[in-house]
């Protein structure tokens, strides 16, 4: 199960993920964005710097909190993706959405 920090300055939030985001981590991730949404955040950033695999439940939670930032009028960056999360979120065309930037080498 991957371990993940939230450091939160005013309305911004970098949520670091020490592992994958898969459908073992998302439950627990979802109620703790749930929470920093409802206290009024406005910019989530995810660092996926040590994130090795994304499945469709990860990509699922990123796009329900793209959506949910939105709405509030907020948003959300991936920043750190490897190469192979990078071009998996460009093959399904979620890149801009998500405003996504690969890991710099």
């Amino acid at each position: 199960m991957a371990a993940c920090s939230v450091k939160r300055e005013q309305e911004d939030v970098l949520i670091r993920l020490d592992g994958n985001l898969t459908a073992l981590v998302v439950p627990d991730l979802q109620a703790e964005l749930k929470n920093l949404l409802t206290e009024g955040i406005r910019r989530l950033t995810f660092d996926l710097a040590e994130t090795a695999m994304l499945d469709s439940t990860g990509i699922g939670l990123l796009i329900a909190a793209t959506n949910t930032a939105m709405r509030t009028g907020g948003e959300l960056r991936v920043i750190n993706a490897s190469p192979e999360i990078f071009r998996l979120l460009q093959n399904m065309r979620l890149t801009a959405r998500l405003n996504v930037s690969a890991r710099v080498a």
